[in-house]
């Protein structure tokens, strides 16, 4: 009998022993695959230069107004860029540019989630914009939320993410 509950205690710490080292391995196999997936996908050299390029195209008198974060899709962005550009709907085409995000006060954004669309009348961005987000500064020195301009860009049914800092 006390073989028997031996055996019973025995096989429980081998049960747990097993359980937390398969948590441990899902945990940081989920940081690798983070960390991977920002390396492929995040803030490639030649995204952030089309991004800049993007961004300076057009009329350099006219800024981007950073008092209003919004997104811009090819079907929309005569609303938001008609200043800055004649005709945004065909950089978009060009450049396989899905959105572009003009963020105003990142560390505010991402709090309340909200970021004027006007692609379908709704207000949000979708959950990897807002992974790509979180791993972008969100204030400066003083504690003020940092200004962004995003691009996704869309290659091979693939999503890029590249920003780029506004100056206020």
């Amino acid at each position: 009998m006390k073989k028997k509950g031996f055996v019973f205690v025995e096989s429980v710490a081998v049960l747990v022993v097993v359980i937390l080292a398969l948590t441990l391995f899902i945990s940081s196999y989920k940081v690798l695959v983070r960390k991977s997936k920002a390396k492929d996908y995040y803030n490639l050299p030649k995204d952030k230069y089309l991004l800049y390029n993007i961004v300076n195209f057009g009329d350099s008198s006219a800024p981007y107004n950073v008092n209003t974060s919004f997104i811009a899709h090819e079907s929309t962005c005569e609303t938001y860029m008609s200043e800055k550009m004649s005709n945004c709907s065909q950089l978009f085409n060009d450049t396989s540019l899905d959105s572009l995000l003009v963020i105003y006060d990142l560390n505010t954004v991402l709090e309340n989630g909200t970021i004027i669309e006007i692609k379908d009348g709704s207000y949000g961005i979708t959950s990897d914009i807002i992974e790509y987000l979180k791993t972008l500064k969100k204030t400066d020195a003083n504690g003020y939320g940092l200004d962004y301009v995003v691009g996704v860009f869309k290659r091979d049914n693939k999503y890029y993410y590249a920003s780029l800092l506004l100056n206020k």
